[in-house]
């Protein structure tokens, strides 16, 4: 029983907390989709940027609420434009698992503030960017009504009760060349990084 709580706690964080594709699994370097070949084309017809910051990040910030906005314990629609397609076959996949596990989720994470970290439209897979994260948590895990909430850098630690502060460094990809953006990738930075960031207080 151990195993499966272990296995079904560290799935439900890297869903949860939005952990990057390989931490939960996959490969993200590996993983490219149509969305970043059409990005990486646009990209090299021009290695300038047509859009300026404060238009990634207004549409950054309609992906990420957008995705703020969808229940925990849901599969992110077929119909749903602010994510690649890879990362919503993967996202899916683990909630699916979770689901077969018994897991229920209950509570949100919140988005507190996005700072653009890096944007590169030479990028091999195509243009794109990379914003901070700082977000808390309310998640917790259940299992037939026991509560198996595991620490995200620590599955052996129970998470206390309370609000948790987190930090992801969220990768963003273009299949319009910086028109609009979608969520492509999360990598949920650990406490050291996290505090180098421009979220800590």
């Amino acid at each position: 029983m151990r195993q499966l709580l272990t296995r079904s706690t560290q799935a439900a964080v890297c869903v949860a907390a939005l952990v990057t594709l390989a931490a939960c699994g996959g490969d993200a370097d590996g993983e490219k989709t149509s969305t970043s070949s059409a990005s990486s084309s646009a990209s090299s017809a021009s290695s300038e940027p047509t859009y300026g910051e404060d238009h990634i990040m207004t549409e950054v910030r309609k992906a990420d609420k957008a995705f703020r906005a969808l229940d925990s314990n849901a599969p992110i629609p077929k119909d749903a434009d602010w994510v690649t397609d890879e990362y919503r076959k993967t996202y899916n996949a683990d909630t699916n698992e979770l689901k077969d596990m018994g897991v229920v989720q209950k509570g949100a994470v919140t988005t507190k503030a996005l700072h653009l970290a890096k944007s590169d439209p030479d990028a091999p897979g195509g243009w794109n960017v990379t914003v901070y994260n700082c977000n808390v948590s309310t998640i917790r895990l259940y299992i037939d009504g026991e509560d198996v909430t595991a620490d995200p850098h620590d599955e052996d630690k129970a998470v206390p009760k309370g609000p948790r502060d987190a930090v992801s460094l969220d990768r963003y990809t273009t299949p319009d060349a910086g028109k609009t953006w979608q969520v492509d990738d999360s990598q949920l930075l650990s406490p050291t990084d996290a505090k180098a960031s421009p979220c800590a207080p």
